[in-house]
């Protein structure tokens, strides 16, 4: 494995502005994902399109080509460097933006919201790549922590954002109001140590892209339709991925590097998040259903799951800090443990419960959540060859997006047939078995160099 490179050596490389230049572009995906939500029933006034219509090409279409892109734009960013790839994904969101802020049509809104959607898959892995180049191994957990907050934090505040834009400028300015903040991260970035994996010789793992963006599209689709064709669905796409990883075995340049999977920091540490995700996403969907019925209002649960969102992000830097006191193990054992207390916790309330006896448990899973996420992706995005870090961190997003999968399969079970209340139970307690497996898998965690650093006396280079 090649060693990490280590701005201490380096005056050029300045971390702070690696980190919020970093944040600020990898920021602009999960924001545009929520922030249009408000503007959809404006769209289709103006454009005279149904409602339905207007959020599937919208919404969903952002969230698809996001997902389609994701792995190519990592293989695609460890073959260009990850400043250029970087660059180039900012343009592509520019020109994306650009183009839904003037669109004289619907069709228009759409296109630029795809290559918004093309530019942030690309942004992201990037973002998270240089990351790893930049920041020194010992405070990668709390630089890692930082982005896991600003990323969270932006999606959560998305819709709050979008109905006040909307309502004070319209909902042009929500495409024009990312402009300003992709200046501010180029302008931000500092020159780093480009490193590019040697890939000149070997073809672009096309066929693989096509099959994996088809696999998770059959999958997807599979968690939102109805039986039977929802099994017709999925069963396709298990084919298209075993087809995926029969091809990947044979490619000289694999989009989906499986030998990534043979690194125990990698594995276990995009378990934790794949895990975690699953429970998190889930519960943001479930909780209205399991405690909307009685005395809590629709208002009160929505601040109730809003503060889970926000403690999660706000918690995120913490566990990274505490890495570099205890280590990467205990804190991300720790929280997951502090976050099936709180699951455990919620299968004691009666569906009456007040938003507020919902809010405090949901505050322990948030808290709990938050101080997993940093630790686990340094851990993951360390074991791997430093040329790599891009394909590693879009395939933990990848990871992460199939553990919410899971979550929608488990909702499924909870929220068909009869006697809801027996199953939405057995679902929250499914939801503490994942969670004691992402406790497993923190104890199997290697340990990050560095950590500990501050319990010993000494400080970070």
């Amino acid at each position: 494995m090649p060693s990490d490179y280590h701005p201490a050596a380096d005056g050029a490389v300045r971390r702070g502005s690696v980190l919020t230049s970093a944040a600020i572009g990898a920021a602009l995906t999960p924001l545009n994902s929520t922030m249009v939500a408000v503007a959809l029933p404006a769209l289709s006034a103006e454009f005279g399109a149904p409602a339905a219509t207007v959020t599937v090409l919208v919404v969903t279409g952002y969230l698809a080509a996001t997902l389609v892109c994701q792995m190519p734009a990592g293989s695609i960013a460890d073959r260009l460097g990850y400043a250029r790839a970087l660059t180039w994904g900012r343009w592509m969101f520019f020109a994306g933006a650009l183009v839904g802020a003037l669109a004289p049509s619907l069709g228009a809104v759409v296109g630029g919201r795809l290559l918004m959607a093309a530019g942030g898959a690309l942004i992201i892995p990037t973002a998270m790549a240089l990351l790893r180049i930049a920041v020194p191994v010992e405070r990668r957990s709390r630089a890692f922590g930082t982005m896991g907050a600003v990323m969270g934090g932006s999606a959560a505040l998305g819709p709050a954002i979008g109905a006040w834009m909307t309502a004070q400028f319209g909902w042009r300015s929500l495409f024009l109001i990312n402009l300003p903040l992709l200046l501010a991260s180029w302008m931000l970035q500092p020159r780093v140590a480009d490193e590019r994996a040697d890939l000149r010789s070997r073809p672009f793992d096309w066929q693989g892209s096509v099959l994996i963006g088809v696999a998770l599209l059959l999958v997807t689709f599979s968690t939102r339709d109805a039986a039977p064709r929802a099994y017709w669905l999925a069963g396709a796409g298990a084919v298209a991925f075993i087809a995926l990883i029969a091809h990947e075995r044979r490619a000289a340049a694999p989009v989906l590097n499986l030998a990534l999977f043979g690194q125990r920091g990698f594995v276990a540490g995009a378990g934790v998040i794949s895990t975690q995700n699953l429970v998190m996403y889930s519960l943001l969907i479930q909780v209205p259903f399991l405690f909307g019925g009685g005395a809590g209002s629709a208002a009160g649960l929505g601040v109730a799951i809003i503060a889970m969102t926000f403690t999660m992000a706000a918690m995120s830097p913490v566990g990274g800090l505490l890495v570099e006191w205890v280590g990467v193990r205990p804190v991300v054992a720790a929280g997951g443990l502090i976050a099936a207390l709180g699951v455990v916790l919620l299968t004691g309330l009666s569906p009456g419960a007040s938003p507020r006896e919902v809010g405090v448990r949901l505050l322990l899973v948030g808290l709990g959540l938050g101080l997993s996420t940093g630790p686990a992706n340094a851990s993951a995005i360390s074991a791997v060859p430093q040329e790599q870090s891009a394909i590693a961190s879009a395939t933990v997003s990848m990871l992460r997006y199939l553990g919410a999968i899971g979550g929608t399969v488990i909702l499924s079970f909870a929220l068909g047939g009869g006697d809801a209340g027996a199953r939405q139970h057995v679902a929250l307690w499914a939801f503490v078995a994942a969670l004691m497996i992402s406790v497993v898998l923190g104890l199997m965690l290697p340990p990050l160099p560095g950590e500990g650093i501050r319990r010993r006396g000494s400080q970070p280079a």
